[in-house]
């Protein structure tokens, strides 16, 4: 991926001596940007770091957190496993279930970031998530300022190294690279290697 390399070198991503936490799902795009960085990471002397949580919002949402950490385990990648109830502290402080879920999520990184085990955390927002972005502040109103979208750096520790590449690439670089994902279709969940099911 090309692009994703170019994002991180323009925007000075990732520094040698580094500890880089990914968000990881176990969806393609995190798992894609979790595979690109740690064989990038040979090359450039940085060290990544997984984090995978658990909102305890599917049945099948521990099984997606262990697959990453079985990826992460037969990779040699290190990896921080977190469960969290999205939905109580959802109810308990009156936010959708996404603006908990994600709540959650950035306790645990800012958590990580405080206590020194992370530099900085990569997200694995791509250009259609920009995009969709962008027009849903239009659509809110934000002006000039809702229309520039995500940063590829915010506050310095948040990074999003795929922001400038298109979802075909990520797949395409997924198939030639054979990495197995988690793929969410309703409440059922399947572990897919590129296009093929081998659960």
């Amino acid at each position: 991926m090309k692009s994703v390399l170019r994002t991180i070198e323009k925007y000075n991503l990732i520094q040698p001596g580094e500890k880089i936490g990914i968000a990881v799902s176990g969806g393609r795009d995190s798992m894609a940007l979790l595979h690109f960085l740690h064989e990038l990471s040979k090359e450039q002397n940085f060290e990544c770091i997984a984090i995978t949580v658990d909102h305890s919002l599917r049945d099948a949402s521990a099984q997606d957190a262990e697959f990453v950490v079985n990826y992460c385990n037969k990779n040699g990648i290190k990896v921080y496993m977190y469960k969290v109830n999205a939905e109580k502290l959802s109810a308990d402080k009156g936010l959708s279930i996404e603006a908990a879920a994600r709540e959650c999520r950035f306790r645990i990184f800012k958590a990580l970031l405080n206590k020194k085990l992370v530099n900085k955390i990569a997200l694995g927002h791509h250009m259609q998530d920009q995009a969709e972005t962008i027009l849903l502040n239009i659509f809110r109103g934000s002006g000039i300022a809702g229309a520039s979208g995500m940063d590829y750096v915010r506050d310095g520790v948040y990074i999003r190294p795929l922001l400038r590449t298109d979802r075909t690439e990520i797949m395409a670089y997924v198939n030639l690279n054979e990495i197995p994902y988690v793929k969410l279709n309703g409440d059922r969940t399947s572990r897919l290697a590129g296009s093929v099911n081998i659960s």
